[in-house]
Parts: structure tokens; C-alpha cells; sequence
């Protein structure tokens, strides 16, 4: 921002001596002495009286180090303001799954597109997403809408519908069905999430089997999206799932379930407290997304 010759003068006149800038700065005396003359030079006038033993200031030296502190004294009082100014414009967005990274690239490239902003983006499972919320340790999260209800600080808006689907290895006996119901599964082995993707979810997903009228045989359960699709690729047993979990390449088979309570509602929401504008703007631009 400042010419280093700047910093020299600074340093004689707060050190007192051409001497005792130069060693500030590992520089020889003359090396400073050099440079403040040039200074002068460039400016027209003196700035230190050198008949003295100390240099002091000229009276138009006094002026111009009045002029160059107040300067940087508003540079940096600015400076850390635009800091200041800069993290208030970070959105931080948790993830949580497939949906996230299937939608969320492309709305975030075009919303900042239109506006000025940076956007950190972090992935946790369902559980940690919210905690990190609640917590106000990020600003957006997504997630099935009955993990915010446990969090009533969060204000969250209901986005998507999924279909639930029947996760199957691919050589199973109902893997090339058009459709399932539920009585096609209820006596099969299930591999489940557990309880820590989140507690809600494990409970809207047992009550659905409670409403379905099944009592579901779970087989296993497992902590990852990436252990529950490999235990059913490799034929343990089947599971349950909103669609959008599923990947192509995943080598397992996903038939839609008809007439059951199994539902997957997707959300997106924030604590009641955020004030960062950014986010409200965020949140209204995922809603007209998915609304189109």
C-alpha cells in the first residue's frame, strides 16, 4: 500500500535516530540516509533539520508525518473492517448425503454468480449437521425435514419429496420387480442406518414399519451411507432408502415401494438467530429451485 521509503521515515522520526531506523530495518546509516533524501527530493521541501545531533522534524516534516500516520492508521482501520466485512460474507453449508451433492454444485455456482460471496461447503452425517447448526458453527444445513424438528432454534423449509425406494444386490429375487409393497418385504433381512444418522430419523423410520404393519427383520445396522450400500450390494440383505441416495454406480438395484409410510421429506434451514442477510437470500434460492 505505502512505499517502503514511507516506513523509513516513520522509523527515524519514532526512533529518534538515522542509526537506530537503519538497524530496524538490517539496513547500513547511510543505506536510510540515502532514502530519506530521495524522499525529500521527490516531495520539494526537507523533512529533518540534520544540523542538530538527533534529526528533527522540519515544520513541513511535522505536517507530512502527521499526514502519512493518519494515513495508514485509516488503511488499516478499513483494511480490518473489509476482514471483518469478508467473513460476514462466508456461508458455510452443511451436506449430508447424495441429494446435497447432486443439487447443491449447481446452486451454488449461480448464486454466486449474483452475488458477491464465498461459500465453504462441509459434509456430516445427518446427527453431526444439526448439532453443527444448533450450535451456530455453520450457517445453512440440509437434511430430512424430521432431523430440524428436534431443534426448535432452527427455522427449516421443506424442499423435496422423495420417493422411497427398495435397495437390492442385483442378483436378487425382487431386483427386476417394476414396483414393491409392503408385504413383498416383511420377511426379509433389512440392513439399516442406525442411530446415529439421527435419532429422529431412526424413529419416523421404525414408526413407518409400525404403521405399515410389519415388524421389520433387521439384520444389521451400520453407521455409513458407504457401508449400507456395500453390505446390501454384497447380498446381506435389503434396505430402504429415498432414491436420490442411490448411485449408478453402486451395483445395487432401487425398486419404488408402493402403499407404505416410508417417507424421505428434504430440508434446508437455519438458526433463528443468523443475521447474516446472505443466508435468507441463500435459503429463498434453494426454495425457487426447487419449486421450478
Amino acid at each position: 500500500m505505502f512505499k517502503q521509503v514511507i516506513y523509513y521515515f516513520i522509523a527515524v522520526v519514532e526512533e529518534g535516530s538515522f542509526s537506530k531506523a537503519a538497524k530496524k530495518y538490517y539496513l547500513s546509516q547511510s543505506a536510510i540516509s540515502q532514502q530519506i533524501t530521495k524522499l525529500e527530493n521527490d516531495l520539494g521541501f526537507l523533512l529533518f533539520n540534520r544540523k542538530t545531533y538527533y534529526p528533527t522534524l522540519t515544520k513541513e516534516g511535522k505536517r507530512y508525518y502527521q499526514l502519512v500516520k493518519k494515513l495508514m492508521n485509516d488503511y488499516q482501520n478499513e483494511y480490518e473492517d473489509l476482514k471483518e466485512n469478508l467473513k460476514k460474507d462466508v456461508l458455510t453449508i452443511g451436506i449430508t448425503g447424495p441429494f446435497e451433492k447432486k443439487h447443491v454444485p449447481f446452486i451454488v455456482r449461480h448464486f454466486k454468480e449474483e452475488n458477491a460471496i464465498s461459500i465453504d461447503i462441509k459434509a456430516f452425517n445427518l446427527r453431526t449437521c444439526m448439532e453443527k447448526l444448533n450450535a451456530r458453527e455453520i450457517d445453512i444445513g440440509f437434511g430430512l425435514s424430521n432431523n430440524f424438528k428436534k431443534y426448535p432454534d432452527l427455522i427449516y423449509h421443506t424442499i423435496y419429496h422423495s420417493h422411497i425406494c427398495v435397495v437390492t444386490s442385483l442378483d436378487h429375487p425382487l431386483c427386476h420387480k417394476e414396483f414393491v409393497i409392503t408385504k413383498d418385504i416383511k420377511d426379509e433381512p433389512l440392513i439399516i442406518l442406525s442411530k446415529k444418522q439421527g435419532e429422529d430419523y431412526y424413529h419416523d423410520y421404525m414408526e413407518a414399519f409400525r404403521l405399515d404393519g410389519v415388524v421389520p427383520y433387521i439384520k444389521k445396522e451400520v453407521d455409513d451411507l458407504n457401508e449400507y450400500i456395500m453390505a446390501i450390494s454384497l447380498g446381506e440383505g435389503i434396505g430402504l432408502s429415498a432414491m436420490e441416495v442411490i448411485n449408478e454406480n453402486d451395483q445395487v438395484v432401487a425398486i419404488p415401494l408402493k402403499e407404505s409410510h416410508h417417507h424421505a421429506d428434504y430440508a434446508v434451514g437455519y438458526h433463528q438467530d443468523n443475521v447474516k442477510s446472505s443466508v435468507k437470500n441463500f435459503i429463498r434460492y434453494v426454495e425457487d429451485y426447487f419449486r421450478l
